[in-house]
């Protein structure tokens, strides 16, 4: 998100939500208007910078590993699979819970991620989500 809507819904993220859902739902003839939208709300994400940090900061760790444009994290330990894939516009994160290993590292690069999960319609400000404290 950008600054100063990060700001303006941080302590309202139903709000954003709404909006953001609105958005991902909009009509295929819509596209265009939805992607105005889009754009105004977040800032672009430097793909290749933060595909490469991520890769850097955790080709060590035994639970994880990266096939093409994937980072994968799989816990057996936590029986955690996570899938993250970079785009320019959104971060996608795939996974068999509620809760991602990547959601440490991504709160490191970034204080205004805003993840939203449509399908369960569940959201949250990234740096408020409390099992952070448990990696």
């Amino acid at each position: 998100m950008k600054n100063e809507f990060a700001k303006l819904y941080r302590d309202a993220p139903e709000l954003l939500f709404q909006i953001m859902k609105q958005i991902y739902f909009m009509h295929e003839s819509d596209v265009l208007y939805a992607f105005q939208l889009f754009d105004q709300l977040t800032d672009s994400i430097d793909k290749r910078a933060l595909d490469k940090r991520l890769f850097i900061q955790l080709h060590k760790k035994m639970q994880y590993s990266k096939s093409g444009n994937q980072h994968i994290m799989n816990d057996l330990y936590r029986d955690e699979v996570s899938i993250l894939i970079v785009k320019a516009s959104h971060l996608l994160i795939t996974s068999n819970g509620n809760y991602s290993s990547f959601f440490p590292y991504l709160l490191e690069k970034n204080h205004h991620y805003f993840v939203c999960d449509f399908r369960e319609s569940d959201y949250f400000w990234l740096d408020q989500l409390k099992t952070l404290e448990r990696c």
